[in-house]
C-alpha cells in the first residue's frame, strides 16, 4: 500500500469525507484510553479559541485515521509552554501495522507549523502498556521525557518533539 501520506482539517472535509472519520473502525482498547470517534469529532467542533484542531490522515485519497490537536488553555497541564498535545490519535484497524501511523507523524510537524507557527514542539502522553505506539512515536523522532504518571487506566509516558 503507498503511504501517500496527507493531513486535513476537520473543517476542511466535505459531508461524506466527515462521515468517512465517524465510521472509522477503532479497537475496544483503543476507545477506553482515547474514548470514541465522536468525542473527539465534539472536541474540535464545539471548540471557540482556536485552539484545538481535529484532523484526518489520508492515506492517498482514503482516510485512515484521525486526531486532535490542543494547545495553550485546551491542553492538559502537563504540557509545557508553546507546545501543542496530540489527543485522540487514532488509525483504523483495517490500517494498523502498515507505517502509517508512524508515516503521519513524520508528516505532523510541518502540518502543525502551517496551523499554529508559533509552536515550539510538540507533547503527547502514551500508555505504558502499548509498545507498538511508543516505537512508531520513537521512529518518528519524538523523546520519552523519562517521566512516568499514573493516568485514568493504567501508566503512562509522556514524549516530545521539538519543531
Amino acid at each position: 500500500m503507498a503511504r501517500v501520506i496527507r493531513i486535513v482539517r476537520w473543517d476542511e472535509l466535505s459531508p461524506a469525507q466527515k462521515i468517512d472519520v465517524e465510521n472509522l473502525k477503532i479497537s475496544d482498547q483503543q476507545i477506553e484510553f482515547a474514548g470514541p470517534i465522536h468525542r473527539a469529532v465534539e472536541a474540535c467542533t464545539s471548540d471557540l479559541t482556536g485552539d484545538i484542531r481535529g484532523a484526518a490522515i489520508f492515506n492517498g485519497d482514503t482516510i485512515v485515521g484521525f486526531l486532535v490537536l490542543k494547545r495553550r488553555n485546551a491542553a492538559p497541564s502537563w504540557v509545557s509552554t508553546g507546545a501543542a498535545v496530540i489527543s485522540a490519535l487514532r488509525i483504523d484497524l483495517r490500517f494498523q501495522g502498515l507505517g502509517i501511523g508512524t508515516a503521519a507523524l513524520r508528516r505532523l510537524p510541518e502540518w502543525l507549523l502551517a496551523q499554529w507557527a508559533d509552536t515550539k514542539s510538540i507533547m503527547l502522553s502514551v500508555d505504558e502498556a502499548n509498545e507498538a505506539g511508543r516505537r512508531s512515536y520513537a521512529k518518528a523522532g519524538w523523546v520519552d521525557l523519562g517521566t512516568r504518571d499514573k493516568g485514568r487506566i493504567g501508566w503512562v509516558r509522556y514524549m516530545k518533539r521539538d519543531l
